[in-house]
């Protein structure tokens, strides 16, 4: 009960909310920004838990591994918040370990720095297609990288564990604080890039 009450405010606090400081600075008209606010934490629900499961198989594969068995989706209706697995085999190396094990958290911050390259350009002006850009490059790694280092922090024996028993507690720690101060500070300059007081109104007619 605990974990999915901490699950639910890193969804408010990490997908959510700067999807709607980005649009209330942004100062794009309501009728505009209520669908995006509606269909992008439905899409990054489909996309989360595919990219991190899929980021494992590329890993193992990598490695010379192979997969035996993979559930991409978990049931979140259900309440269920960590049902999306796979199962690897033939990783008998530690290195091959930590490929398959790493390989979602590499492509986390690989998404958070081609977020802040990608978003920074004047790409868009189109309000689902700038929030749909926040979510896929920041704040999806972002929830991801918070969500796995408070499961681990309070005892999850999950990919983080593995990882710290292969290159140890000081190294794991380091990188994902760094890690997780970049994809924070990806969001802020994604939400201070696309806002502002004169952005995107409408330009009134000359007279």
């Amino acid at each position: 009960m605990i974990g999915h009450v901490l699950v639910t405010l890193e969804i408010l606090l990490v997908v959510v909310m700067p999807l709607l400081f980005l649009y209330l600075r942004g100062r794009w008209p309501l009728r505009t920004i209520v669908p995006c606010l509606l269909i992008l934490p439905v899409l990054w629900y489909f996309t989360y838990a595919p990219l991190h499961e899929l980021s494992h198989v590329l890993g193992t594969y990598a490695v010379g591994g192979k997969v035996t068995s993979i559930r991409l989706l978990p049931s979140f209706w259900l309440g269920e918040f960590g049902g999306a697995w796979i199962t690897p085999a033939g990783l008998t190396n530690s290195w091959q370990q930590l490929s398959m094990t790493a390989s979602p958290y590499i492509l986390d911050v690989l998404s958070v720095v081609a977020g802040m390259v990608f978003l920074r350009r004047d790409f868009s002006e189109n309000p689902f297609v700038i929030g749909l850009a926040l979510t896929l490059l920041c704040t999806r790694p972002a929830f991801d990288l918070l969500c796995e280092t408070i499961a681990f922090l309070i005892g999850f024996r999950g990919d983080l564990y593995h990882i710290k028993l292969i290159i140890g507690s000081f190294a794991t720690w380091s990188l994902l604080l760094a890690s997780i101060g970049l994809s924070l500070v990806a969001i802020l300059v994604v939400v201070r890039r696309f806002g502002g007081p004169e952005r995107f109104l409408p330009v009134e007619a000359s007279t």
